[in-house]
């Protein structure tokens, strides 16, 4: 889809002065918005460009190639995406597509640092006319600074829990950039606090059983995070060449200009390599991802098995890079250290450890990797 390709561009330009200047990317997400980027997903019988997984994978690379905060503030958005397609009411499905294709973003707001986890949230909903009040905190609330719409979690009176769905600008809500990471400093994942929020029936939806036959979207999820790194890796790559085709200077080979140098040659070469493999890695996953419908369980531990793949290439390539230049590569007007920190803390969601021992359970005895996750509290459960 080259449609984006000025869009990307235009994107990258601004990135260093961003990331110098902490300037959030609110700009990037409109040119993104008008260009249609939020429905790539969307069927066109809704209005959106009905891309495959493997085409919206590989555009998100793009995307992190041109700024990693991009791909990740609209993780949530795009997981909301994925949500309303696999929706079984016909109904929801309609208004949502047809609101995303028209434009409509929706952020993310599911953590609590007081819960233990998602499906156990002290954010709560009560009853009020016909309708419902919302109260409570989130954090790591990627991508709302941003959104039209805020998707959240919370427990209903009776024991259940629900997905609820906020108007951004509604009264009682209130968006903080707070984030205080030192990578992916501007995708605005900070606070957000539902005071007495005012919520309409239809924007509520009851977890219950069924929900877990649904296609997991954590693989999806993590998905995401695997094209923002492969764009990372994409980015150091083409900026390391940048950075040594402009340098005269050579220490130690003074003879030779450092683009001759046998050395840095051979560095830029394992980089080169290292992002050639990660992206491969992220879209195989991805195809698998595509097929999940044939076999879920297969897809999961495809995903997570890129996972690590991907982060040590990543990781590895962005530290690297630093020996093509000596002390000159770490000048802050250059930032490169910015894909290293960017990499570290992309790494650091889902840790991992973790991944990796689901895929070796699945392997070894065919433990599905949606059994790793606790189900939620539901009318049935409690």
């Amino acid at each position: 889809m080259s449609v984006f390709d000025p869009v990307f561009a235009r994107i990258a330009e601004g990135a260093v002065e961003r990331e110098q200047d902490r300037v959030l990317p609110a700009e990037p997400v409109e040119w993104l918005r008008e260009a249609g980027f939020g429905k790539v997903r969307v069927p066109r019988e809704y209005g959106g460009r009905d891309a495959t997984i493997p085409e919206f994978t590989e555009l998100l690379i793009q995307l992190g190639r041109a700024d990693s905060n991009l791909p990740q503030l609209l993780r949530g958005h795009f997981g909301f995406v994925e949500s309303r397609l696999a929706h079984p009411d016909p109904q929801v499905r309609d208004r949502w597509l047809r609101r995303i294709a028209a434009g409509v973003i929706v952020g993310n707001a599911q953590s609590e640092r007081a819960s233990a986890a998602w499906y156990a949230p002290e954010t709560t909903l009560t009853a009020h006319g016909d309708g419902w009040r919302l109260n409570g905190r989130k954090f790591y609330s990627t991508g709302s600074l941003f959104a039209d719409w805020i998707h959240t979690v919370a427990a209903l009176g009776d024991g259940r829990t629900a997905n609820v769905l906020v108007p951004a600008t509604a009264p009682g809500v209130t968006r903080i950039d707070d984030w205080d990471g030192f990578g992916q400093r501007l995708t605005g994942s900070g606070t957000t606090l539902f005071e007495d929020v005012p919520i309409a029936a239809e924007d509520v939806e009851p977890v219950t059983d069924t929900d877990r036959t649904r296609a997991s979207l954590a693989a999806f999820f993590q998905l995401v995070h695997l094209a923002t790194l492969a764009g990372i890796g994409r980015a150091a790559l083409a900026e390391t060449v940048a950075f040594v085709n402009a340098r005269t200077r050579n220490l130690f080979n003074p003879d030779v200009p450092p683009a001759q140098d046998s050395q840095v040659q051979a560095v830029v070469g394992r980089i080169a390599g290292a992002s050639f493999a990660a992206d491969a890695a992220t879209l195989a996953a991805a195809r698998a991802l595509e097929a999940a419908p044939q076999d879920q369980d297969a897809a999961d531990a495809a995903v997570f098995s890129a996972q690590g793949a991907v982060i040590r290439l990543v990781l590895g390539l962005t530290t690297e890079l630093f020996e093509v230049g000596g002390a000159s590569a770490t000048a802050e007007r250059l930032r490169l250290d910015r894909h290293w920190r960017n990499a570290r803390t992309l790494a650091s969601h889902n840790p991992v450890v973790y991944r990796d021992r689901i895929v070796g359970h699945y392997l070894l005895d065919g433990t599905s990797p949606g059994a790793a996750y606790p189900h939620p509290r539901t009318e049935e459960t409690t």
